[in-house]
C-alpha cells in the first residue's frame, strides 16, 4: 500500500517518530507550540514524525518555484501535487545539447590544470 509523502495532521493522531519514539498530540503540540495554531504536515505513512512542516509555508515556496496548483482543490491536491512536483525536480534531465557537453568538458579541464 502506497502511502502519500504528506498530509495534514489532524492534531489527534499520534505522531510516531522514525526512532521510535511516540507522542500523544498534546505532547506534540507542547514540544512544538506552533503546532496547535498552524496547519501542520507531518509524514504520510504510518510513521509519521519524519517530516514536519507547515501547510502554507510548503505552497506557497513551492508555487514560488514553479509548482502548478492550478487543479487543486483540497489540502491533500496541494500536497500530492507538491509530491508531483518534487519527484519531477528529481528526474534525471536528458536533454543536454552537445554545446554543453563541450562546455562542461572544457570547464572540467580547466579545473584540472590547477
Amino acid at each position: 500500500m502506497a502511502y502519500p509523502r504528506y498530509r495534514v495532521w489532524d492534531k489527534v493522531t499520534p505522531v510516531i517518530c522514525p526512532s521510535g519514539e511516540i507522542f500523544t498530540p498534546e505532547q506534540w503540540i507542547e514540544r512544538y507550540p506552533a503546532a496547535d495554531i498552524l496547519k501542520t504536515v507531518v509524514d504520510g505513512g504510518e510513521v509519521n514524525g519524519g517530516y514536519f512542516g507547515f501547510f502554507n509555508q510548503m505552497v506557497s515556496y513551492a508555487e514560488t518555484e514553479g509548482c502548478d496548483f492550478s487543479e487543486c482543490v483540497t489540502d491533500q491536491d496541494f500536497l500530492d501535487a507538491i509530491e508531483a512536483w518534487e519527484d519531477s525536480m528529481n528526474m534525471p534531465f536528458d536533454d543536454v545539447t552537445p554545446e554543453e557537453r563541450i562546455a562542461a568538458a572544457l570547464e572540467f579541464q580547466n579545473l584540472m590544470e590547477y
